[in-house]
């Protein structure tokens, strides 16, 4: 019988489709999505103004969310205002005989005339066979007097004896159903609302998103810099300049950083951008240099660099030109959380009104919505869409991290949920 044989043809290789049908480790969903997301926040500041004035960014620029006081239906009389007074207060003037005054005078004097003539204070209270005074005080005198006859003021500046009735109004914020939110609420002039600086909250994002990340970018490559020339240094030269670096980034690192970037930003007059970046980067560079240094003690003793060694290479080409390459999707992985770091600290710094006043940004817009008591004003359009925005960066930058982390580990993109 004759044997079976395998059949010989070579099998074509099945056709890739989908996303990635170049097989590539950066075409990674995760990786384009986060690169996505950070995009969209980093061209805000390039095409938002194309769309949007951004000088309404500045103070005094737009409507404020406080109603003026002659805004109609804004206001209320003095009456409306003495009903509100507690009721321990009013039974406390129930004794009261004749009109009222904002002073008062003497309340424990029941039977008091005020003396003639007006002065100031009311005249004297106890004086008992003063007459009524031939014209009125400022104060209103005694209001317990039973015979005194005070003049008032009206709210248009004319006087009348009697009973006094005032028609003086105090702004007092109310709601109507054209303005459901209050002033400073979105609308087609500010579709996302003003605040109280009197600025526009869509220009005041447009300005103030990219500069946020702008932050955490500067901050995170300087740390990333001066991590990848120390770490490359210690890891690859060892012996006491290891020992040196180490200890000092092992000491940095236990430094609490948020406390002494309070201290520091407290004593500095003016805080700008660039200059919150450089106060983060002082803590940026221990973290990185640990990391790197541990990366390249693994990375000396294999084989490419040794052949490096024996063929005449300096230490700089060796570092930098031969191990480098091989951990630029590690280092961009780390300088993608570095970014996150230093961004959270800029926002914690800005919170506490220690960052820059004069630009906005995503944390100074949350601190000042803090000052005004935005949350318990009900004006989610001024805390909610920069805090929104922020979820926005840090979940960009960490689908970044997590997309380079299998760009650079295989294993990790062969696992299957």
């Amino acid at each position: 019988m004759a044997a079976t044989t395998a059949d010989a043809t070579p099998k074509a290789a099945p056709r890739r489709s989908g996303f990635n049908r170049w097989n590539t480790p950066w075409l990674n969903p995760k990786f384009i999505i986060g690169l996505s997301m950070v995009l969209f926040v980093a061209l805000m500041g390039v095409i938002g103004p194309l769309f949007w004035n951004t000088d309404l960014a500045r103070v005094a620029s737009s409507p404020q969310n406080l109603p003026p006081p002659w805004a109609p239906g804004y206001a209320q009389t003095i009456e409306e205002a003495v009903a509100a007074v507690p009721q321990a207060t009013k039974s406390a003037q129930s004794t009261a005989t004749g009109s009222s005054s904002m002073t008062g005078g003497n309340p424990l004097a029941p039977t008091a005339k005020p003396s003639s003539g007006g002065s100031l204070t009311g005249g004297n209270p106890l004086a008992p066979a003063a007459a009524a005074p031939s014209s009125g005080s400022l104060t209103g005198g005694n209001p317990l007097t039973a015979g005194a006859k005070p003049v008032a003021e009206t709210g248009a500046g004319a006087t009348t004896e009697g009973a006094a009735t005032t028609s003086t109004v105090r702004p007092s914020v109310l709601t109507t159903s054209a303005n459901p939110f209050g002033f400073g609420a979105p609308s087609w002039d500010h579709p996302l609302g003003t605040e109280s600086n009197g600025r526009d909250m869509l220009a005041v994002l447009i300005v103030g998103a990219p500069r946020s990340l702008r932050i955490g970018l500067i901050a995170a490559g300087i740390g990333m810099l001066v991590g990848i020339l120390l770490g490359f240094t210690a890891g690859f030269m060892g012996g006491w300049v290891d020992n040196v670096i180490r200890t000092l980034s092992d000491s940095v690192i236990t430094i609490p950083s948020l406390a002494v970037l309070i201290v520091i930003s407290a004593y500095v007059r003016s805080v700008s951008v660039e200059n919150m970046a450089l106060l983060l980067a002082l803590f940026a560079w221990p973290g990185p240099t640990r990391l790197i240094r541990a990366q390249v003690l693994t990375m000396r003793e294999r084989g490419y660099v040794q052949m490096a060694r024996l063929s005449g290479a300096s230490r700089f080409d060796i570092m930098f030109k031969e191990m480098m390459p091989n951990l630029l999707p590690y280092l961009a992985a780390s300088f993608t959380g570095n970014v996150s770091g230093a961004i959270l600290a800029a926002t914690g710094l800005e919170a506490l009104g220690l960052g820059p006043t004069r630009v906005p940004t995503l944390g100074m817009t949350i601190f000042y919505a803090i000052r005004a008591a935005a949350i318990l004003r009900e004006m989610w359009w001024w805390f909610a869409i920069p805090i929104a925005l922020l979820v926005v960066i840090f979940t960009g930058l960490f689908l970044m991290t997590v997309g380079l982390d299998e760009i650079a580990n295989p294993r990790l993109r062969g696992v299957r949920q």
